[in-house]
Formats: C-alpha cells, sequence, structure tokens
C-alpha cells in the first residue's frame, strides 16, 4: 500500500474520529520519512513520538523531530547551558521512569537514533516560542502528506484532548502548490537554521550517548519490544474493538508468527531437500508469504546473501518488492527490461555487500530481464551466496528464459499451482530435475473452505455455428496433411495453424448468447471478472456499458500505475466489473472478486487453475465465490459420424468441467448436464 491506498480525509477531529487509529499509525506504517515540528522538548514528547514508528522502521524509513525550548535569554552560551540541563533531566527521567509506555518509545527512539535513523533538534524562537505543530510524512512512490493544526504531541493531545488537524496531500490537485510544497520549504529552512526568527541547535553528543544506551540491541529486539508496546496500548486505553485496535504490522523479524502449519511444514521440506525444490500449492494459499518466510530463515544462517526473485509480469515483480520493502527488507532494486536505473543501482548494492556495508541483495526480475545477457553477466561476477526463487514458475523453461538459469544458482526455490509446462513434457521433466522436484504439495481441496472459499461452478453449453464447424473441420484436414507431410511431427507453421483452428472455438459467436443470459441471471451484479480474449473485449465492453454496469478492462497495454488504479477503483465498487484478458492470470492479487464469467478460456489447465484460484481468494466479507463458464462442444444434435478432431475438443472441455465441478458445491448439478458427452466418449 501507499499513502494514497489510504484514502486520507482532509479534516481530522478528535470528536468524531481517532487520531491515533485513524491517521497515525496506519500514515506512518506506509511512510519512509517523516518530519515533526512538534511540542516541548521533554521525555513525553519524545516518547508520543514514537507511535507508530514500527510500521516506519518496516519500511527503512527515517524521522526529523524539532522540538522547542521555552527561553527568554538570548545569550548563546546561557541556552547551550539551558539545552544542556534539558538533556540531564530528560536522561535523569528515562532511568527513574515507571512508565512502561513511555519507557518502551524512547528505547525505540533510542534504537533509531543509534541506527541514524532519527535526527533531532532544538529550536529557540528568538522573541517567543517555536509554537508550529506541523508533520509531513512521504512513501516509497514519493507520496507526500501534511498536517498541521491544534493537535500536540502529548498522550492527551491524541488520545483524550479535543483536537483537530488539517491534511494535504500531493497527489490532490492544487494542495502540493498551495501547501505541501511551502511546508516542505519551511520545514527544511527551519531544519538548515536558515530561519529569521529562530535558532535551531543540534542536541549534544553526551546526549546521544546517555540516550542511545537505552536502546534495543539488535533489530529483532526492537520488533519484540514494538509488538510489545503494541499490546499494552491496546490495553492500557483500552481499544479492544476490531475497528478501533493498534494492528501489529508483520516484519521479518515476525513473520513466523503468522504462518500456518502447511506452510511451516512446506518450508521444512525444502530445507531437508537442501534448500532445493518446488513447492506446489493451490493459487490463494499464501505461496509468496511462505517464500519470504524461506527465505528469511536462508538469510537468518547465512553472514550475507544475494536472493533474485523471477516473477512473469511487471505488475507481479512490483507486488514482490513492494511486500518485501513493507516487511522491512530495504536493499531491493527492480530488474524491468525497460528501464534502464536497474544495472547501475545493482551493481552498487552488490559492491556495498562486498565491502560488508550490506548483508543481503534482493533483485526482483521479470523473467525476460532475468534472462537477459546484462543480468546473467551480474550474476557471473557475484562472489556471494545466490538464492533464486521462481514465481509462477512453470514459465521459467520456455525456450527464450531458460537460459537464464546458471549453475551460479546452487539454492533454488520454485512456487506455482501448476507446475508443469502445458505440452511440453521434455521441458518440465528438466525443469523439475532442475529445481530439485515437488517437496511439497497442498492443493485446492486441501485449502477450501479454510483458506479459499467455496464455490458455486455454473457450466454453460453452447455449440458452433454451422459456418465455424465448417471451418473448424476444414482446418483439422490441412493440419493433418500438414502433420503427415513432416513425418508427424509439429513444427512452428504447423503449432500456428493449430492455435488458428483454437481461435475458432475461443471467440465463436454463439458465446454471445449465453453470455447475455448470463448477465440477465444477475440481478446486482458487482465485484465480478470477465475473462475474454482479445477478439471479444471490445464487444464484451459495450455490452456491460449499454447496462450501464462501471466496467474497466485491463490489458498488457495499460501502464502499470494505471492498472494499480483500476484494481483499487474495483475494490472500493467505483467499477463493478473488470474485463481481463491474460494479465491478472499469474499471481497478481484482485481482492474481493465474488463472481467470474469466463467468456473465452484456455484447454491449457495451467491457466485456468490459476483463474479458479484468483477467483477463490478469501477477503473480507467474502466467503463465497460463483463462476460462470462457457463450454463451445462441436455441436447439439450428435451426428452419426464423429470425427477425431470432435472428440478431442469434447475431451478437453470435459476434463475442464471435472477439474472445476469436483471441487465445487454442486458437482452432481453441473455433471448431470453433461453425462450424455461423457457416454458418447466412453462409447467412442
Amino acid at each position: 500500500m501507499t499513502l494514497q491506498d489510504l484514502h486520507l480525509k482532509g479534516f481530522y477531529d478528535s470528536d468524531k474520529d481517532s487520531l491515533l487509529l485513524d491517521f497515525y499509525i496506519p500514515a506512518l506504517c506506509e511512510s519512509i520519512s517523516y518530519k515533526r515540528i512538534a511540542g516541548y522538548f521533554s521525555s513525553n514528547s519524545l516518547a508520543i513520538s514514537a507511535r507508530g514508528i514500527s510500521g516506519l522502521i518496516n519500511n527503512g524509513g527515517n524521522i526529523q523531530l524539532i522540538a522547542n525550548v521555552v527561553l527568554s535569554e538570548d545569550d548563546q552560551e546561557t541556552i547551550k547551558e539551558v539545552i544542556y540541563q534539558k538533556e540531564q533531566e530528560i536522561l535523569s527521567e528515562i532511568d527513574s521512569m515507571e512508565d512502561v509506555i513511555k519507557k518502551g518509545h524512547l528505547k525505540m527512539l533510542a534504537w533509531l537514533l543509534k541506527n541514524g535513523k532519527l535526527e533531532i533538534k532544538i529550536a529557540k524562537v528568538n522573541n517567543g516560542l517555536e509554537h508550529k505543530k506541523k508533520g509531513i510524512l512521504e512513501d516509497f512512490e514519493g507520496n507526500v502528506v501534511s498536517f498541521s493544526g491544534s493537535d500536540n504531541e502529548t498522550v492527551s493531545g491524541w488520545l483524550h484532548n479535543h483536537e483537530d488537524f488539517h491534511v494535504f496531500c500531493s497527489w490532490i490537485d492544487g494542495d502540493f502548490e498551495r501547501h505541501l510544497e511551502p511546508d516542505l520549504e519551511s520545514f527544511q529552512k527551519l531544519w538548515d537554521n536558515e530561519t529569521n526568527k529562530v535558532t535551531v541547535y543540534e542536541i549534544s553528543e553526551a546526549f546521544k550517548r546517555g540516550f542511545i544506551k537505552n536502546a534495543p540491541k539488535d533489530e529483532a529486539e526492537f520488533q519484540t519490544l514494538s509488538h510489545e508496546m503494541v499490546q499494552r496500548m491496546n490495553k492500557q486505553y483500552s481499544i479492544s474493538s476490531s475497528s478501533m485496535s493498534l494492528k501489529e504490522e508483520p516484519s521479518r523479524y515476525t513473520l513466523s508468527k503468522y504462518l500456518r502449519d502447511y506452510q511451516e511444514e512446506a518450508i521444512e521440506k525444502w530445507e531437508l531437500n537442501g534448500c532445493q525444490g518446488i513447492l506446489k500449492m493451490a493459487t490463494g494459499t499464501g505461496k509468496t508469504f511462505t517464500a519470504i518466510n524461506a527465505i528469511e530463515r536462508y538469510l537468518s544462517r547465512q553472514n550475507e546473501g544475494f536472493v533474485v526473485i523471477v516473477a512473469p509480469k511487471q505488475l507481479l515483480v512490483s507486488q514482490w518488492s513492494d511486500e518485501l520493502k513493507k516487511l522491512g527488507y530495504s536493499n531491493v532494486v527492480e530488474v524491468m527490461k525497460d528501464s534502464s536505473k536497474w544495472e547501475k543501482e545493482l551493481k552498487a548494492s552488490l559492491l556495498k555487500m562486498e565491502l560488508g556495508r550490506e548483508k543481503e541483495v534482493f533483485a526482483v526480475a521479470t523473467y525476460a530481464s532475468f534472462s537477459s545477457e546484462k543480468f546473467k553477466s551480474i550474476i557471473d561476477s557475484v562472489n556471494n551466496n545466490v538464492l533464486l526463487v521462481c514465481d509462477e514458475m512453470h514459465n521459467s523453461w520456455a525456450p527464450e528464459y531458460k537460459k537464464g538459469f546458471l549453475g551460479k544458482y546452487q539454492k533454488k526455490l520454485g512456487l506455482s499451482a501448476t507446475p508443469e509446462r502445458y505440452m511440453d513434457d521434455g521441458g518440465t521433466q528438466e525443469m523439475l530435475e532442475y529445481f530439485g522436484g515437488v517437496v511439497f504439495e497442498f492443493s485446492l481441496k486441501d485449502a477450501i473452505p479454510m483458506f479459499l472459499t467455496e464455490y458455486e461452478y455454473h457450466a454453460e453449453l453452447v455449440h458452433l455455428t454451422s459456418e465455424e464447424k465448417y471451418e473448424y473441420d476444414a482446418s483439422t484436414s490441412t493440419i493433418s496433411k500438414m502433420i503427415a507431410a513432416n513425418d508427424g511431427k509439429i513444427n512452428e507453421k504447423i503449432l500456428l495453424k493449430i492455435l488458428q483452428r483454437a481461435r475458432i472455438v475461443t471467440n465463436s459467436e454463439s458465446k454471445w448468447d449465453a453470455f447475455d443470459k448470463i448477465l440477465d441471471s444477475i440481478s446486482d451484479i458487482k465485484k465480478t471478472l470477465v475473462y475474454c480474449s482479445p477478439q471479444q473485449i471490445e464487444k464484451v465492453m459495450t455490452m456491460l456499458r449499454y447496462r450501464k454496469i462501471p466496467t474497466h478492462k485491463i490489458t498488457y497495454k495499460e501502464p502499470l500505475k494505471f492498472r494499480k488504479e483500476i484494481i483499487e477503483k474495483f475494490i472500493d465498487d467505483n467499477y463493478r466489473v473488470i474485463v481481463a484478458i491474460k494479465v491478472l492470470d499469474e499471481g497478481i492479487d484482485v481482492p474481493g472478486i465474488e463472481r467470474a464469467i469466463i467468456l473465452a478460456n484456455s484447454g491449457n489447465p495451467i491457466e485456468y487453475v490459476q483463474r479458479r484460484g484468483r477467483i477463490l481468494r478469501k477477503s473480507p466479507g467474502k466467503d463465497f465465490s460463483i463462476i460462470h463458464d462457457i463450454l463451445v462442444f462441436p455441436w447439439e444434435d450428435i451426428p452419426s459420424t464423429i470425427s477425431n478432431s470432435d472428440i478431442s475438443m469434447i475431451k478437453k472441455e470435459l476434463f475442464r468441467i471435472e477439474e472445476f465441478s469436483k471441487a465445487s458445491v454442486n458437482p452432481l448439478e453441473v455433471l448431470n448436464q453433461i453425462s450424455h458427452y461423457y457416454r458418447l466418449v466412453e462409447d467412442w
């Protein structure tokens, strides 16, 4: 997520909002930078500044804090003496402090100071007080938020007092120029001691040393302390309801607490196989989370490590990158072919690791980039341990990609619901051998209903038109002659002809009446995904718009950022339907899908198994799914003469129906529809 995803309001009032839970905690958890002009320089002010920082730290973030001292004197020596006295007073308070929450927060700040993630400066107004109460937040994507108002950095200020403040966001038209730009400029001038009315002082080295001695000894201890503070805050301030509780954000150090039993078993089996192997887990059962836990366990046993993660599409690469950063892995480089920045960034990160300045580096790449000469040359030059993680790894052994699998990768983890290559038995065997075989399997039936939703499966049977059947048969005859002339082998020309024949079925005109019938049967269409072919997409959009259903399409042509915006609007019900071709097939998360209409499916089991898993993912408020599948059979009335190609088409559709229906809540309903086709195949 980003700050923009939080849908922040422009004004918060403690009379109706929880300033802490509705704004501070979620905003800090999505930020990498927090600039704050706060109340007075005191132990209480510092402690309250620590709220929400566990999320900020998980993001590799930092804080710049300016606090105020009250002093009428202008003499420099007097000012320095008073600041020194205040520093000693704070250190003394920490030593004798009995308030566990306040002391815990100060220890968290000490950790930040120790690790260069916190800077504190003291403001002395020449004639008066530094009375601004302002904060500026920034996230990974450069979104900026500023807030200012009556809110003080005190417990009362954010839990009890009647306070309010205004919020300005860089993505809202006019906010950046009118508010954010002046706020950023004003803070920077103050920080750099370039204002006319205020003098800013550094805290002393003695204070830093005294403060740091309270810090947790390492990041694991920091995370333990952070977890404890969350629990104590919930208890002390009676924040108990699900909508009003301080949520502990998972981090790389607390991941194992969230593992399910089957995920733990998967990691153990991979480790027992020498950190090699494939996890065959149904879509929606947490393959990514399992893999990140495996990565963390691997890294925790190494002094240093280089992790290469490969995924089929750019959007999936971004999802991996975002998830890693959110969990606290800061050195993550996205490797995409259409970007020129990654090479320099990756080489610099690897050099830092070689010099001992970094313990780990992540490269997250598309398969195309992973197999490029540029990336392979970098891998060849690496002296460190390399762990390779391949998501949707059935893609990996495509002829243009498998050249990327170098001997350098001794530790390998493959992830897929379907780790087999369609119509490529030889490639499948090579791939399985390279990765170390399937070491763990968790099927769709294993996952329903605990981890995936139960579902209804409705098969809508249609038939080729007479013209389409003629064209299909003619194409079959041509393909048979071409194969015979090529000694029974299938070359690229023949394969192209087979694909052209498949499009006759995929784009059959008979599907439109069925699609219309399905739409008529749905009283309130929402949270719906329509899969179709490139040739069908415009007509689908036209039919949905005619019914005045808010709809958007997602194809490979939409920019990555725009795709994310479409998905967010779909989640918020601004779009009731998303129409997609293949871009959502593998790994890309679209939360909340309740219904899918499959207008164009594939004979490739890999694709339709992926699609089903995508639809069955659980999300808040969703515990059931519905799938409508439009299937094409060669004819309605069974003729006296049936060709081999007709039987092949029927068998392919029956196999898909059987696969979809057997785990559904209504298998008999569907199987009764097609029983006569089963008998036909058996007789044949």
